[in-house]
């Protein structure tokens, strides 16, 4: 069965109910445009992203429920042009299914544009009582931390991905059995763009006034991992944490495997004032050959190289100044980089459906060139975006 029947087949079934004139049909989503203005090193640049956002769920049955959500780009900048790849970038598909359509173009002698279309999510779900299976592309989520989620294998996320909060999904098929109020068993697989294959087992409970889950499987049919991860309060702070452990499968018997674990405390005081903190510990940031933050700033993240050096420290306070305006400030330190990142943010609710936000990344560090000098990288980019939803 080619990709192409397999979507049509899919596609099908998702209106062969409104044909039968049983729907139940809900349409949502957004339209939003964002100016983004970067300096990088040397160099300034700038493009304009308008960004729509349609999601279509039915009910046809009790038992039966579906969606098909389409994020739909229209970008314009000279980074277009200053970027080989980029447009190629947003058409890369990491899904078994390659869902995703993009055009480009040039816009006089220095910009261009890029128009681009992605089904990110298109599954149907079975409900049997306690049992629940749904196919197709959607998001398995499995982390419990903010910022870096080492249990998150399914679907990892760049965290300084602005524009994206709906998160990446996966061409999978999953089983959840609820076992009671607060405990859940859970089968999942997927297959990415490379024919591989992603496979584990989740179980979640909760002891002690804490959520807790245990998991296990496959990794892209190259590593056997296990993990744990927590949430719950310790007194009024909230406490949640992430381990997950890799080994290699082909080097089983002569490696000692890598560890990722990340751990993150919350808490908020009387006047909504709110301080996060986590950190991250990585073994396999030291095998990364990093020469430049902007390799892993935007893109499809793999959880192996969520952490780019071996520890990563976060923090991050916000504030709602009146009903209507937030504002926070996040920092994270990557100590062997001698390295920092400070993020403000402002967020104004113009009304029920209407929210403007001005977001602004600053990057620092070091880091060795070819011939082993080190050099002190500086980044900065500006977000302003106005969003409607519906």
């Amino acid at each position: 069965m080619t990709r192409k029947l397999l979507y049509f087949l899919i596609l099908f079934s998702l209106f062969a109910g409104r044909a039968a004139g049983q729907e139940k049909v809900s349409l949502s989503g957004y339209i939003s445009d964002m100016q983004t203005v970067y300096h990088v090193p040397d160099q300034w640049l700038w493009e304009n992203s308008l960004h729509n956002r349609l999601d279509l769920e039915f009910y046809p049955t009790e038992w039966l429920t579906g969606t098909f959500q389409l994020r739909n780009r229209a970008i314009a900048g000279n980074t277009i042009r200053k970027f080989p790849g980029y447009a190629e970038s947003l058409g890369d598909d990491p899904g078994w299914m390659d869902l995703s359509f993009v055009k480009d173009g040039n816009l006089g002698d220095s910009a261009g544009y890029v128009l681009a279309s992605t089904i990110d999510r298109l599954w149907l779900q079975f409900s049997f009582g306690n049992l629940e299976i749904k196919a197709g592309r959607q998001r398995i989520n499995w982390g419990q931390t903010f910022v870096w989620n080492p249990n998150d294998i399914f679907n990892s996320y760049s965290y300084f991905e602005v524009d994206y909060p709906e998160r990446p999904g996966s061409d999978a098929l999953r089983a959840s059995y609820y076992t009671g109020n607060a405990s859940t068993i859970e089968m999942a697989a997927k297959i990415d763009s490379a024919n591989r294959v992603t496979a584990a087992g989740y179980f979640r409970f909760n002891a002690l006034g804490f959520d807790i889950q245990l998991l296990g499987g496959i990794y892209q049919e190259e590593d056997l991992i296990l993990g744990t991860g927590w949430s719950g309060n310790l007194g009024n702070s909230a406490f949640r944490g992430e381990v997950s452990y890799f080994r290699d499968l082909d080097q089983f018997k002569d490696t000692t495997g890598y560890l990722m674990t990340s751990v993150g405390f919350d808490y908020i005081f009387s006047n909504s004032l709110m301080i996060q903190l986590e950190g991250l510990y990585s073994a396999f940031a030291k095998e990364l050959d990093v020469y430049s933050f902007l390799q892993f700033y935007s893109g499809n993240l793999d959880v192996k190289n969520l952490g780019f050096t071996e520890w990563s420290f976060f923090s991050n306070i916000s504030f709602p100044f009146t009903p209507l305006i937030n504002g926070g400030f996040a920092t994270i330190w990557y100590p062997e980089w001698k390295g920092v990142y400070l993020g403000p943010s402002f967020d104004l609710s113009l009304n029920s459906n209407m929210d403007l936000s001005l977001i602004l990344q600053y990057f620092t560090a070091e880091f060795e060139d070819l011939s082993g000098e080190k050099n002190r990288e500086k980044n900065t980019f500006g977000f302003l975006r106005f969003k409607w939803s519906f």
